[in-house]
């Protein structure tokens, strides 16, 4: 068997190659729908320094997402590369306006495509992935639950994660580098 995680990742921009083999890719990073190119596709800092992650990609969303923030009457045509700068701007002073909470409220219930940024502590406690038992709590941390769940062999986590160097006299042992085991006099 040939496994390389760099052919798992090349495969995993088959849709990029497609558009840009269909002319609706530009081979210049920051330019793309999906690179941060686009204004209507990435994430803006509110007022109180939070973030929220936008993606209204299809028309019907991008249209309930800019009425939504409050700027339909003056954003750009999204169509038009040549205003994305402008219409990056306008986006961008509109978040600046309220906090992450007052825009979280304002998009909850929505398809506009919008979410808060979450920190890595807030991430768990996120409704969806309460719902989904997205984490749990194994020895005190809170960690992802494995993935993908299978129904007749559902798995689970046997220990913690590793502390840096726990490991490393068993590992130096199996890998037969017994100079890195502690106390080891050679």
């Amino acid at each position: 068997m040939d496994a390389a995680i760099v052919d798992g990742t090349a495969h995993l921009t088959a849709v990029t190659h497609g558009m840009m083999a269909a002319g609706g890719w530009r081979d210049q990073r920051g330019t793309n729908l999906l690179d941060g190119g686009c204004p209507f596709y990435g994430t803006y800092e509110t007022a109180d320094g939070g973030y929220m992650a936008v993606g209204p990609l299809e028309r019907k969303f991008y249209t309930e997402f800019i009425e939504l923030l409050g700027i339909a009457d003056r954003a750009p045509a999204r169509d038009d590369f040549d205003s994305w700068a402008a219409l990056r701007t306008a986006i961008a002073d509109r978040f600046k306006e309220r906090s992450r909470e007052e825009w979280t409220a304002v998009f909850d219930t929505s398809d506009a495509c919008v979410a808060p940024v979450l920190s890595l502590r807030e991430a768990p406690s996120h409704p969806q992935l309460a719902a989904r038992s997205t984490f749990l709590d194994h020895g005190g941390i809170t960690q992802p639950a494995p993935a993908p769940r299978f129904s007749a062999t559902p798995g689970a986590v046997r220990r913690t994660p590793a502390r840096p160097g726990a490991d490393t006299d068993e590992v130096a042992r199996d890998w037969g580098v017994t100079s890195l085991i502690e106390g080891n006099p050679s």
